[in-house]
């Protein structure tokens, strides 16, 4: 599993398996990727050495990258 897709499928995979919840009640419209999704991004990029937002951003496929914009990306990984 060495490609960032892979990977980011296996840990949202696993997080699905432990969290009914999909989204957090605060959000006041639906995110095109919900939390889970985020939390697995987050957990991709720092099982893979990825530190920086522009290089996560660089790597994401098209399939991801369109759901999120990395301005979204930050604040909500903040909040």
């Amino acid at each position: 599993m060495n490609n960032l897709s892979a990977n980011y499928e296996r840990i949202l995979e696993v997080l699905r398996k432990i969290s009914k919840d999909q989204l957090l009640p605060y959000q006041r419209r639906e995110p095109k990727l919900c939390d889970l999704e985020l939390i697995s991004l987050s957990l991709t990029a720092e099982f893979m050495g990825i530190d920086s937002e522009n290089d996560l951003f660089r790597k994401l496929p098209t399939t991801i990258s369109s759901k999120i914009e990395r301005s979204v990306y930050n604040r909500r990984r903040r909040g």
